[in-house]
């Protein structure tokens, strides 16, 4: 099975009419079929329809399938698609067999193109690097029609990144260049070395340019001369030869093969001490100009100069002494570059992104131990255009130094500028990193400035000590991601930055989630309130591997009879309801796990990463109920959806529960009982139980009831309103909210709001001045009451001398809403003494127990006095208990 996977194709969802087949739905492939097979396999796919996978791309037909797994229970979707996606992207790699080819829109950026094939070569992003084919690098922003001439085909290399360990094997991970708005207050616990300040600015053309132009128009100017002369290795000069300009690398040539000169060991220099590269064809065609004097010296004195110039590498060879003025001179002629100044110019940017403004000898331009080349930057700029960062160090000893840097200069090269501004004199620092203060976050070594100044016109970053630094693995579900932060950050931060969660795709408030620390595996360590507030230090003292923190989700759970909340971590929300009932040991066939903000009664096949709930109550099946929405007899158009049957409810969910859950209904639709009246939107559901095999029916009506009625009753806590038609008689009112509050009817009258009683036959229009109002009550006529007292709860039972206890316990059972069939389990006491409650037989009246003397009592008069006192209140007082298990 792991050796094959499905492919499905689905309708895009604009589509019109419908043309993917049932068939091309769940076809097994082996993993190494291609999209070739699978166009092939689906024959009523046209030349002008193409497979879209996540909507984004379509994959050329060579593309293997094993390279979209795995996916979501191990099935490949792609969108039939009704158009050519115009450009056509080529990704290579060293470590990879094959390319990766896709057509895609013409404005995919270049990092949605490295997200995509690290995805499909499983490659993790953070050890890559994606370039144009001549290995230039390029903004991770720019768009595919930016940066090639033609988008039909634009070809791509990614490169490999060792990861960066600091005396661990944890993974590295480049942080997003976009920062979100933080949420969150946290204070820097770490003393920062220095600040730095950085802001754009624009340049005016630098002298160094100017001298450039100088001298280019001095190269070109310059007279033609027909004879030269060289000095050899030996300082020896020989005779002066005469030539033209086309036979100049002839006659060089020849002197080297006359001298017996290894080419590969030796060069010659001209008297600007640049490379004469004699083996090469003209630039350009253009024919070189004869100096003077050449020299021959050995090549390991030459220097390799690098010129990155417009997505090109410009490779110049010179000694030491040359001068940048004449290297850009001879740049500048070699591409024939025309510049109006001050409209026009170029800015040049040394190995660490530093403006170059001066001129000066090549061995005074940086370049770090080892590195054999010097890479110089040449920057076509256009008058008042902000393309520069100023760079100003602050607290430092020295002043406050000053530098303008290129915006694509990274921190890594700034670390570097820091270490030879030495801005710490106290103590050598090997290296530096960099705080955000405004996002509490270490910035990555990576991040260009400009991507830190964003859109704002100036930006602050603390410049700390690198040891204050370290790295932490955060982990969620099969997530991983390697954070650099304060190591006197406390651990709470990791949960607070949003920058950190957002990381991991975690979707729910971190509220909701605690971490567990992992030591030295197996071992775990949940961590409390009090833990949370500990440094991240104080755990990289406890393990001698990588400070791994995973974040737990925590779900929270109480049951329909005990608001308290039970926290329960599970490692992550991939997990059924059925499953997390397991977890939480409640998963007989009678108990369900509802969502505590809807309401409702969850499918034991949902998946909670699906849904954001994490407050559930465990309630067993008959607190729960099933309400149906049927549709009227009279309609002419079926508008109630299958799945507005059966829906599970808690029964102390409310008719505007059952509204929301069904957002099919609109503003004008209204949900009617036994086609009758529309309960108000805040009646509970457990005021229509118990009803026929526990399900609540309504009926979908497309009208507003005019009159608008509620009717209180002293022994209820909450009145019950309604809407229905003003022919209503009073006294279907009356059987209305008896049944609604399941009491008996011939115990009570229905009278007006100021008592006055009314025929049971007269109309709500008859009786109210008007209907969109009237006001009811419902009064008990009984000559006894039952005031019933059930955990925290006290309730009234209105009743006759001659009911049996039996029959009250029945009907207390029904108000909670407790099944008939558990009536074995409960039991009732007699409060005459509250101390010391009296039990009673059921079969027993109310009649007899307002006559028992208490036994117990010590005197006849004290027991003359209870009875007398109960009579006298109409009201006997019991308590409701249930039996020990």
């Amino acid at each position: 099975k792991h050796e094959t996977c499905l492919v499905s194709i689905q309708q895009p969802n604009d589509a019109l009419v419908a043309v993917v087949e049932e068939s091309m739905e769940n076809q097994r492939y082996l993993i190494n079929a291609t999209m070739d097979d699978v166009y092939k396999q689906n024959k009523s796919i046209s030349e002008g329809q193409y497979l879209s996978y996540k909507n984004d791309f379509v994959a050329s037909r060579k593309t293997p399938l094993n390279l979209f797994l795995p996916s979501k229970n191990d099935t490949v979707e792609f969108i039939l698609i009704y158009k050519k996606l115009p450009a056509h992207v080529t990704v290579s790699c060293d470590e990879q067999t094959n390319q990766i080819e896709f057509s895609c829109e013409p404005s995919m950026c270049l990092g949605r193109v490295h997200e995509i094939v690290c995805q499909l070569w499983k490659l993790k992003k953070a050890f890559s690097s994606l370039t144009l084919a001549d290995d230039s690098d390029v903004d991770v922003k720019f768009k595919l029609e930016e940066v090639a001439e033609s988008v039909d085909d634009v070809q791509l290399k990614l490169i490999s990144i060792p990861p960066i360990v600091s005396n661990s094997e944890s993974e590295s991970v480049t942080p997003e260049a976009v920062w979100p708005q933080p949420s969150f207050q946290q204070t820097n616990t770490s003393a920062s070395e220095s600040k730095l300040m950085i802001k754009s600015i624009a340049l005016s053309p630098s002298t160094l340019f100017q001298n450039s132009q100088t001298q280019a128009e001095k190269l070109t100017l310059k007279g033609p001369s027909n004879r030269f002369i060289v000095t050899y290795l030996d300082d020896q000069q020989g005779k002066k030869t005469f030539c033209t300009p086309d036979k100049l690398y002839g006659q060089l040539k020849k002197i080297v093969t006359d001298k017996k000169y290894d080419p590969n060991t030796i060069a010659i220099i001209d008297p600007n001490e640049m490379l004469v590269d004699f083996m090469t064809a003209n630039v350009n065609n253009i024919l070189p100009r004869i100096e003077v004097e050449y020299r021959v010296v050995e090549k390991k004195l030459l220097i390799p100069i690098v010129l990155e110039f417009e997505n090109n590498k410009l490779e110049y060879f010179v000694t030491e002494k040359a001068t940048l003025t004449t290297i850009l001179g001879r740049f500048i002629v070699d591409q024939q570059l025309k510049f109006t100044s001050p409209e026009t110019y170029f800015s040049v940017f040394d190995t660490l992104g530093r403006h170059v403004t001066e001129d000066c000898c090549i061995d005074k331009i940086y370049r770090s131990t080892g590195q054999k080349s010097i890479q110089i930057q040449v920057v076509l700029c256009k008058q008042n255009t902000n393309i520069c960062c100023e760079v100003t160090l602050t607290a430092s000893q020295d002043g406050t130094p000053s530098q303008c840097f290129n915006p694509i200069t990274t921190l890594k090269q700034m670390s570097l500028w820091l270490k030879i501004l030495d801005i710490n004199a106290e103590s050598t620092i090997d290296s530096y990193s960099f705080w955000n203060a405004q996002q509490q976050q270490v910035i990555n070594e990576d991040q260009t400035i400009s991507s830190i100044l964003g859109q704002a016109e100036s930006i602050t970053v603390d410049v700390l000590n690198g040891e204050d630094i370290i790295d932490v693995i955060l982990s969620y579900d099969k997530n991983s991601k390697k954070i650099r932060i304060l190591k006197s950050s406390p651990v709470d931060s990791l949960l607070k930055n949003p920058n950190y969660i957002n990381q991991l795709g975690l979707k729910i408030s971190p509220e909701d989630c605690c971490l567990v620390f992992l030591s030295n595996e197996p071992e775990k360590k949940s961590l409390e309130d009090s833990d949370m507030k500990n440094t991240i230090s104080d755990y990289a003292s406890m393990t001698n591997k990588p400070v791994h923190f995973q974040i737990s989700t925590l779900v929270k759970i109480t049951s329909y009879d005990n608001p308290d909340e039970k926290p329960i971590p599970i490692p992550h929300r991939d997990i059924t309801i059925k499953q997390l009932l397991e977890i939480i040991g409640g998963n007989d066939a009678h108990t369900y796990l509802a969502s505590c903000e809807s309401k409702t009664v969850l499918s034991e096949k949902i998946n909670l990463s699906m849904i954001n709930d994490t407050k559930f109550c465990l309630a067993r099946k008959h607190e729960t109920c099933l309400v149906s929405i049927q549709q009227p007899n009279d309609a002419l158009v079926a508008v109630v959806e299958e799945s507005m049957q059966n829906q599970r409810y808690l029964i102390n969910a409310t008719m505007d529960d059952v509204y929301k859950q069904n957002k099919s209904i609109s503003e004008d639709q209204y949900l009617s009982y036994k086609n009758d009246f529309v309960a108000s939107r805040k009646t509970p559901l457990n005021l229509f139980l118990p009803s026929k095999n526990d399900t609540v029916e309504f009926i979908l009506i497309y009208k507003t009831l005019p009159a608008h009625v509620t009717v209180s009753c002293d022994e209820q806590t909450n009145p019950i309103e309604f809407s229905c038609e003003p022919s209503m008689c009073l006294g279907h009112v009356h059987e209305t909210v008896c049944e609604l509050w399941k009491l008996k009817k011939e115990l009570y009258s229905l009278v007006l709001v100021d008592d006055s009683e009314v025929d049971a036959d007269f109309k709500l229009e008859e009786v109210a001045e008007s209907v969109d109002d009237v006001q009811l009550k419902l009064i008990s006529i009984a000559g006894i009451k039952c005031n019933i007292i059930y955990e925290d709860r006290t309730f009234m039972i209105s009743t006759t001398y001659e009911t049996l206890l039996s029959t009250i316990l029945e009907e207390a059972l029904e108000k909670l809403a407790i099944p008939k069939a558990d009536i074995t389990m409960f039991y009732l006491n007699l409060l005459d003494d509250p101390e010391n409650p009296t039990s009673i037989d059921l079969e027993f009246s109310i009649g007899d127990i307002c006559s028992v003397p208490n036994n117990e009592s010590n005197t006849v008069e004290s027991m003359e006095s209870n009875t007398v006192e109960s009579m006298e209140s109409n009201t006997v007082l019991l308590q409701l208990q249930k039996k020990a298990s």
